[in-house]
């Protein structure tokens, strides 16, 4: 909880320090509605992790409509596959002389969705500062290639109350940061293998997110 807390300080200090140059945009009304974004750093691990070890990383993209003068909804939806940091494949994949494979194969999908209420005075959404709920839900299966009957399934569901600044340039280019506090359940099925169910803990707890994206709005 202490590294949860200091996580939530920092973040909310750089959106109070960063206010200041973001306002320098202010000058050049923006007449965008829509903005499509992703971030490449999730590839690196996320959402499933064991203590530090990364088990998967995401794919994803994220498109955001305005829905009126103060207000958008976004939507994602990605791909949860190896981590490009730890791939878990290549760790344990070994063909043996009778040509059989093993390994972990990795395979799931996360789909989110967000409600935004931009309260900068002097713009429009999607740009500004923004407050509103946010809603995850992930899962991901963990199978040996060798007998696809031995496997891990975790499933993860977020819900957050959320606030965050989104910058977009007179060219289009969008940079979204946000932190908020909510709650994450973590759940697991272990399935034929010889870790214990104690091993993957199902768990509940308070959750501070922290999230960024870049993309372009048009």
């Amino acid at each position: 909880m202490k590294k949860a807390a200091c996580l939530f300080i920092i973040s909310v200090s750089f959106l109070l320090l960063a206010s200041p140059v973001f306002a320098q945009n202010n000058g050049e009304e923006n007449d965008y509605r829509f903005t499509i974004k992703t971030n490449p750093l999730s590839a690196l691990g996320g959402p499933f992790w064991f203590a530090i070890i990364p088990l998967t990383g995401e794919y994803k993209v994220l498109f955001e409509a305005a829905v009126s003068e103060k207000s958008s909804i976004q939507l994602g939806a990605g791909y949860i596959g190896p981590s490009v940091l730890l791939n878990l494949d290549d760790l344990t994949n070994d063909e043996s002389e009778e040509g059989t494979i093993s390994g972990i194969k990795t395979n799931g999908f996360r789909i989110q969705g967000m409600y935004r209420v931009f309260i900068s005075r002097d713009l429009s959404a999607p740009e500004g500062f923004y407050v509103g709920p946010h809603i995850s839900y992930a899962t991901a299966q963990l199978k040996n290639k060798a007998d696809e009957t031995k496997y891990v399934e975790g499933t993860k569901l977020n819900i957050n109350g959320v606030f965050g600044y989104q910058l977009i340039t007179s060219g289009g280019f969008t940079l979204d940061i946000f932190t908020g506090m909510g709650f994450v359940s973590r759940k697991w099925e272990v399935t034929g293998t010889d870790w214990d169910q104690d091993t993957f803990k199902d768990k509940a707890s308070v959750n501070v997110p922290f999230g960024f994206s870049f993309g372009y709005a048009f």
